[in-house]
């Protein structure tokens, strides 16, 4: 048994009922690194508003997209690891303990830093509040996952908005051991079923959304707020991907899964995103791409059960995956430290110098920290704290 957990966890006691192929899923690490790189382009593009000529930046916002269905495959993924990697004589204190320790040292100091630069500057520097007063309440909903059950855009963004994601797989995570045994007893016959049935409760997601009004999330987002905390933010309306990634798991483990070809599938989420352009802007947030996604999860998985060759099992590939999460994480706050003490606030370039900043340094200096807080803080964590 690998002593790592999570979502990089990629392993399965051998001999458990019903499964037939190895015990390790390594692609599905090397996969995640490329969704963190999409969210840290977005981000990196998009958030400081470095560009003077407002088309292009107007125009940056097209990369969104790129995050929001990145964060889908992050949930998929993360119901598909977990299921696969459970262990039979675990309990759901030893695996709300690793869950906790995992997510939680890196989601600290990201929180710890973003809230120094809030309470020392205001709240606007998180990049996506007005005004400079901060809520100590909504600080401390943020350390502790608990802000997507409040729609409120004051409580929602606190001093690292990305740990939005992570509240919603806190949730996933406390549910998981009450989830499992009923996603067990699924018929083999109705897992293909069942998966339909989550993409399209998933898709109702935004559908029911578009029944709320009221005024736009930020100025940036023209969606109204309590559209994009239902279609996007509440974690109860996420579970139906996490759970997909769940059923995903049996699917493979029972032998049922068919070979997709790549060059139909990738192309998928691009074509959703795409299609964007003809939906109500808050199809672009949320689960509507959980169908997609699903896809190239599968695959690739599906890859490491029939021993097909893959690059995202490369050495290289397993070392950038692995601190995938520590660059989600610590991006957004980099970037809220750059923007206030390097380009200075409201400071904007010309095209090629923009570029060239977000190049050359946001997107290096985003890395780098990653590097650091993987090796300094999540892997001393999980080694002394996991158990």
């Amino acid at each position: 048994m690998d002593i790592r957990d999570g979502d990089e966890a990629i392993v399965r006691q051998p001999g458990d009922a019903g499964t037939t192929g190895p015990a390790r899923l390594p692609s599905l690490t090397g996969i995640r690194i490329f969704a963190a790189g999409l969210v840290l382009v977005a981000h990196a593009f998009f958030l400081p508003g470095l560009y003077a000529d407002a088309a292009v930046q107007k125009g940056t916002s097209a990369l969104v997209p790129l995050a929001t269905s990145s964060v889908t495959l992050f949930f998929v993924l993360s119901g598909l690891v977990l299921t696969w990697s459970a262990r039979p004589a675990d309990t759901a204190v030893r695996f709300w303990r690793r869950r906790f320790v995992r997510i939680f040292s890196n989601h600290a100091v990201a929180w710890a830093l973003g809230s120094a630069l809030v309470i020392g500057y205001g709240i606007h520097v998180n990049l996506v509040s007005l005004g400079d007063d901060y809520s100590p309440l909504a600080l401390l909903g943020n350390l502790f996952l608990v802000q997507n059950w409040v729609p409120s855009k004051e409580f929602l963004l606190g001093p690292n908005p990305l740990a939005w994601s992570l509240a919603c797989e806190f949730f996933f995570y406390l549910l998981f051991p009450f989830l499992l045994p009923l996603v067990r007893r699924i018929p083999v016959h109705k897992l293909r079923f069942a998966a339909g049935v989550l993409v399209l409760v998933g898709l109702s997601v935004p559908v029911l959304a578009l029944l709320l009004q009221g005024p736009d999330f930020l100025p940036t987002v023209p969606v109204p707020s309590d559209q994009i905390w239902l279609a996007y933010f509440l974690p109860a309306a996420r579970l139906p991907e996490f759970v997909l990634g769940m059923v995903l798991a049996r699917i493979l483990a029972e032998g049922l899964w068919r070979p997709l070809r790549t060059g139909v599938i990738l192309p998928l989420p691009f074509l959703a995103i795409g299609t964007l352009a003809v939906l109500p802007p808050v199809f672009a947030f949320g689960p509507y791409f959980a169908l997609p996604v699903a896809l190239i999860v599968g695959e690739v998985a599906s890859r490491d059960v029939r021993g097909v060759p893959s690059f995202l099992r490369r050495p290289a590939m397993i070392y950038l995956g692995d601190r995938s999460f520590a660059l989600y994480m610590i991006h957004y706050v980099v970037i809220m430290y750059l923007c206030r003490f390097v380009f200075t606030p409201g400071a904007t370039f010309s095209v090629p110098v923009a570029t060239a900043l977000i190049l050359l340094v946001v997107i290096p200096v985003s890395l780098g920290a990653a590097w650091l807080l993987h090796r300094s803080v999540e892997r001393p964590a999980v080694r002394r704290l996991a158990g």
